[in-house]
C-alpha cells in the first residue's frame, strides 16, 4: 500500500490542504451568517449557490484542463477559491456571499477533476481500488479536522477566513513543485437523465434525493446545532460527529449492499435514518451531547450512503461502455438536488422553526419509501452475485470515474522509444527498411516490440501481414501480443493479417484468433469467418477437422467471455445470436459436417444449444428442399406416366424426411448425452419446426433417463402451452388404445 501511495504524496497532500480549507469554510459560512442575522431562508439560497458552481465546474472542468494543462488549471482555481473565500471576509453582503459560494463549488469541481486525472495516470487495473480508497479517506479526514479549525478565533472575525484562503493557497505547492506533469484528458460524454431514468428509475430518483437530503442537512446543521446553543468546540464535536458517520457508515452499508438485496437494504436503512430524523429534536431537549451526536452520525450516515447506492443500482442496469457517460448523468443529478435541498430546507425551517429540519428530512425519506417499495413490487432484483459493487464515496459531491475500479481500465498510453520513433519516421519513405528495424528491435528490446508494432500500422505504406511475419520471426513468443496489439489498433487491417496466419501458421491460428477476438470483440466473428475461409481454400484436405477444433475453441472462448461478463453486458451481446451466426459461417464452408459442427458450437455455448439446434435444422431443412428440387431438375419428373411421377415424387421426400427424422433422433441423442439441460428446449425447437416428427422425437426422448420428470418441471416453468401438445406421460395412459 506504502508503495502504492508514495509517488502520489504530493498529490493527496494537496488535496488535504485544500479539503482542510473547505471544510471550514463549510461550517463557517452558516455560523457567520447566523451571527450577521440573516434570515434563514437567505442563508439557504446562498448555500445552494456551492452545487450550482460544482454543476459549471463539473461540465467545463475538461475543456479548462485541455486549454490550460493540469497544474496550470489547478493553479487558477485553488487561487480563484482563496480569493473568493478571502471575498467573503471583507463583506457581508449576501448576493457577493452567494457568488462567491457559487465560485467555491466550481473551484472544487475543477480541482478534483485534475486530481483525479493524475491518480487515474498512476493507477494500474490492479491499484486504483486502493488509490480510491486512500484519496476519499484523505477527503473525509481534511474535512473532519476542518471543522475544529473554526476555534482558532471567534466567526465573527476576519481571522478564520483568512486561515482558509492561507489553506487554499499552500495546496498549490505540493503539486506546483511536484515533478509530475499532467496526462492526456480523454474527453467523456454524459447520459440524459431521461435516458438514465429510463434504465433505472431507482437509481436516478435516489441520487436526487440523495442531493436532496445530503445538501439540506449539511449545509444546515450548523443552523440547528447554533439554535439549541452548541458553539465554539461543542459545535465542532458535533459537526464532526455528522461527518464521521458519513465516512465510517459506508463500510458496513456497502457490506450489506453487497451481500443482500441492494433494494431491500436501502427501505430497511430508510426506515433506520426516519426513526433518527424524528428523534434527533427530542435529543436536542435533553442535556447529553453524546446521544444527538451518535443519532445526526446516524442520520448523515446513512443519507450519505444512498449515493453510492444509488450508482450501484444504475450500474447494474448500464454496459460497461456507458457507464462513465451514465456516471456524468448522475453527478448531474446529484447536483441539481443539492442546489433545491439547502433553500428547500431553510424555506421549512423559517416557517416551522430550525427543529423542522428533521421533519423535512423524514417526510423526503418516506416519500423515497414509498417510491423503493413500488419499483421492488414492478421489477424483480438482480441475484445479489450479479449485483454491481458497492464504491465508497466522499464529501465533495462529485465521483472519481477516472479510478472508479468499476470502469473499464485503458492503460495510459507510453511515448515511443528513441529506436521506435526513428523506425516510424523511416517508414514514411521506406517501409521495408522500418520493418527490419522492427526486427532488430524485436531481438534486442522485445518489451517494446508490439508497441513499435502498433505505431507502425499507423503509417499507411506499411504491410501488416509482413509487419507481423517480421517481428514474430525475431520474437515468437511476442505471436499473441503483437497481433493483439496489432488487432486493437488496426481492426480495419486485421483481415490481412489473419488472411496471411490462416496460409503460413495454421498452427497457431486458433489461439491467436482467440487473442485478437479479446482485443476487437465487436468485429471477431467477421475476422473467424474470415479466416475459416481463408484456411479451407489453403488446406482443402485437412480442413474439415482443423475448422472444427478452431470452431471449438473459439465458441469455448466466446462462452468463457460471457460468464466473466457483467449480466447486462452479457444480454446485450446476444450469445444465442453469436453462437448461431458462428455455426452458419461455418456450415456454408463445410456443409456435409453440419451436425460435427453444431455438437461443437453448442457444446462450447450451452447456452446457446437451442439456438445452434435451430440453424441446424434450417440447414436440414434447406437441404431437403434442394434434394427434392434435384430429383425434379434431373428429369425423373415431368417425362413418366402420371402415377409413376406421383409415386417418384413422394419417394424423393419421403428419404428427404427419412434423413431429417435420422438427423433429429441423432442429434437427440447427442444432446441428451453431452447436454442434457438443454434437451428438453431442443426438442421442443424441433417439434416446433417439424410437427409431422413429433412422435419420433418424444419416442426418442422416452428412451433418455429421467425424460418425464425433467419435462414436468419444465412444463411447470412453462405456464403458457405445453412444449409437446400432444405428450402424455407414461404413467398417465389410462384406457388410451
Amino acid at each position: 500500500m506504502i508503495v502504492t501511495l508514495l509517488p502520489l504524496f504530493s498529490l493527496l497532500l494537496s488535496c488535504f490542504i485544500m479539503m482542510l480549507g473547505f471544510g471550514l469554510i463549510g461550517l463557517l459560512l452558516p455560523v457567520r451568517m447566523g451571527i450577521e442575522g440573516m434570515s434563514t431562508d437567505t442563508i439557504g439560497m446562498v448555500l445552494s449557490m456551492y452545487a450550482v458552481g460544482m454543476l459549471f465546474g463539473g461540465l467545463y472542468s475538461r475543456v479548462l484542463i485541455i486549454r490550460a494543462g493540469h497544474i496550470r488549471m489547478f493553479a487558477a482555481v485553488a487561487a480563484l477559491a482563496a480569493i473568493s473565500i478571502l471575498a467573503c471576509g471583507l463583506s457581508t453582503n449576501p448576493w457577493l456571499w452567494g457568488a462567491m459560494r457559487m465560485l467555491m463549488g466550481f473551484c472544487i469541481a475543477c480541482a478534483f477533476a485534475a486530481i483525479d486525472s493524475w491518480l487515474s495516470e498512476s493507477a494500474t487495473a490492479k491499484t486504483r481500488g486502493r488509490i480510491l480508497a486512500a484519496n476519499q479517506i484523505v477527503i473525509m479526514g481534511a474535512f473532519f479536522i476542518g471543522q475544529f479549525l473554526l476555534n482558532l478565533d471567534s466567526p465573527s472575525a476576519q481571522t478564520l477566513f483568512i486561515v482558509a484562503g492561507m489553506l487554499l493557497s499552500l495546496a498549490l505547492i505540493p503539486i506546483v513543485m511536484s515533478r509530475k506533469s499532467g496526462p492526456a484528458v480523454a474527453d467523456i460524454r454524459s447520459m440524459s437523465m431521461l435516458a438514465l431514468f429510463r434504465l433505472s428509475p431507482l437509481g436516478v430518483v435516489a441520487c436526487f434525493f440523495c442531493g436532496l437530503l445530503y445538501s439540506g442537512l449539511l449545509n444546515m446543521l450548523p443552523l440547528f446545532a447554533n439554535s439549541h446553543g452548541l458553539s465554539g468546540f461543542d459545535l465542532s464535536l458535533f459537526m464532526a460527529s455528522a461527518i464521521f458517520g458519513a465516512f465510517i457508515l459506508q463500510i458496513p452499508v456497502g457490506f450489506l449492499s453487497d451481500h443482500f438485496d441492494r433494494r431491500t437494504v436501502l427501505f430497511g436503512l430508510l426506515l433506520i435514518t426516519i426513526t433518527a430524523c424524528l428523534l434527533v429534536p427530542v435529543l436536542s431537549g435533553l442535556d447529553s451531547l453524546y446521544p444527538l451526536m451518535l443519532a445526526i452520525a446516524i442520520t448523515t450516515g446513512i443519507i450519505a450512503c444512498i449515493y453510492p447506492m444509488s450508482i450501484s443500482e444504475t450500474f447494474d442496469k448500464v454496459l460497461q461502455n456507458d457507464m462513465v457517460a451514465a456516471m456524468g448523468g448522475l453527478i448531474a443529478v446529484y447536483s441539481l438536488g443539492s442546489i433545491i435541498g439547502p433553500y428547500a430546507a431553510s424555506l421549512a425551517m423559517k416557517k416551522f422553526g430550525n427543529d423542522a429540519l428533521f421533519q423535512f428530512l423524514a417526510v423526503l425519506e418516506v416519500l423515497l419509501v414509498i417510491f423503493v417499495v413500488y419499483r421492488m413490487k414492478v421489477r424483480h432484483a438482480l441475484p445479489v452475485e450479479a449485483q454491481e459493487k458497492f464504491v465508497m464515496q466522499g464529501m465533495t459531491g462529485t465521483s472519481s470515474t477516472e479510478i472508479d475500479p468499476r470502469f473499464e481500465y485503458h492503460a495510459p498510453e507510453q511515448p515511443l522509444s528513441h529506436e521506435a520513433s526513428i523506425a516510424v519516421k523511416v517508414a514514411q519513405n521506406n517501409p521495408a527498411a522500418a520493418v527490419r528495424m522492427a526486427m532488430a528491435l524485436a531481438e534486442s528490446a522485445p518489451e517494446e516490440a508490439a508497441q513499435l508494432a502498433v505505431a507502425l500500422t499507423k503509417v499507411e505504406k506499411v504491410d501488416i501481414a509482413r509487419l507481423y511475419a517480421a517481428i514474430t520471426s525475431a520474437a515468437p513468443e511476442l505471436s499473441l501480443d503483437i497481433a493483439e496489439a496489432l488487432a486493437a489498433v488496426s481492426p480495419e487491417h486485421t483481415d490481412e493479417l489473419v488472411t496471411w496466419l490462416a496460409r503460413e501458421r495454421p498452427e497457431q491460428l486458433s489461439e491467436i484468433l482467440v487473442a485478437i477476438a479479446e482485443a476487437v470483440p465487436e468485429h471477431s466473428l467477421d475476422i473467424f469467418g474470415s479466416a475459416a475461409e481463408s484456411f479451407a481454400e489453403s488446406y482443402a484436405d485437412e480442413a474439415p477437422e482443423l475448422l472444427l477444433d478452431m470452431a471449438e475453441t473459439y465458441a469455448s472462448h466466446l462462452s468463457e467471455g460471457l460468464e466473466d461478463m457483467r449480466p447486462v453486458d452479457r444480454a446485450a451481446t446476444h450469445p444465442e445470436h453469436l453462437a448461431a451466426d458462428l455455426y452458419n459461417r461455418l456450415v456454408e464452408i463445410m456443409p456435409e459436417h453440419a451436425a460435427d459442427l453444431a455438437y461443437k458450437v453448442a457444446q462450447a455455448m450451452p447456452e446457446a444449444a437451442t439456438e445452434v439446434a435451430a440453424a441446424y435444422v434450417h440447414s436440414l431443412i434447406e437441404e431437403r428442399e434442394q434434394n427434392a428440387a434435384v430429383v425434379e431438375d434431373d428429369g425423373m419428373i415431368g417425362t413418366q406416366a402420371p402415377q409413376l411421377e406421383t409415386d417418384t415424387h413422394n419417394e424423393a421426400h419421403q428419404e428427404a424426411d427419412e434423413r431429417v427424422a435420422d438427423a433429429f433422433s441423432d442429434y437427440i441423442s447427442h444432446s441428451s448425452e453431452s447436454m442434457p439441460d438443454q434437451t428438453i428446449d431442443v426438442a421442443a425447437m424441433m417439434v416446433e419446426s417439424r410437427p409431422d416428427l413429433a412422435s419420433d422425437v418424444i419416442e426418442q426422448l422416452q428412451a433418455v433417463e429421467g425424460f418425464e420428470e425433467r419435462l414436468t418441471s419444465d412444463i411447470d416453468d412453462r405456464p403458457q402451452a405445453s412444449i409437446f401438445p400432444d405428450y402424455v406421460p407414461d404413467s398417465e395412459k389410462t384406457g388410451h388404445s
